[in-house]
């Protein structure tokens, strides 16, 4: 049985109707242009049989497709809300073609996308601002949203990273 999540109001996505238990991504990172791209495989348990799309926070992000237990699927992004540009994006994927849709059932969601060079949580220095000045380094101290396409109240997510 899935535990019934409450709605976050820090956050864009919808737990409480499908929920993101594990999450597989890969990434080739890009110094000079300053990006990642990279790709993002959910595991997703249905929490309502009603849920119509699975919705996940974004920011920056240009997502280039989105793939349902490996079939292409409808989605779309929004436009960031002026008085809640702290929210991000919302991706919301279409799950009207998922043909079992009862609560407690899984899919799989693929979402390949690449980041902005202007993304807030990758901080980008060059050669001359690290120790040895030889190479260039990234870090963030908010990776998640920007880079994995987060749910932000999963509690229990378990990952595999691949750069």
């Amino acid at each position: 049985m899935v535990a019934y999540i409450a709605r976050d109001p820090s956050s864009l996505s919808n737990p409480h109707e499908a929920i993101c238990t594990h999450l597989s991504w890969e990434a080739v990172v890009d110094f000079n242009n300053q990006q990642f791209f990279a790709k993002a495989i959910y595991d997703v348990t249905i929490v309502s049989s009603e849920v119509t799309s699975l919705r996940l926070d974004t920011s920056d992000l240009d997502i280039q497709r989105v793939d349902i237990n490996e079939e292409p699927v409808t989605f779309s992004l929004s436009v960031p809300d002026e008085e809640k540009a702290h929210l991000g994006s919302c991706l919301e994927i279409d799950l009207m073609g998922v043909s079992n849709k009862s609560a407690g059932s899984k899919i799989s969601v693929a979402i390949l996308y690449a980041t902005s060079p202007t993304a807030s949580a990758a901080q980008w220095l060059p050669p001359a601002q690290t120790a040895g000045k030889e190479h260039p380094y990234v870090f963030s101290a908010c990776f998640v949203s920007v880079l994995f396409n987060c749910v932000y109240v999963v509690k229990s997510l378990t990952y595999h990273m691949h750069i």
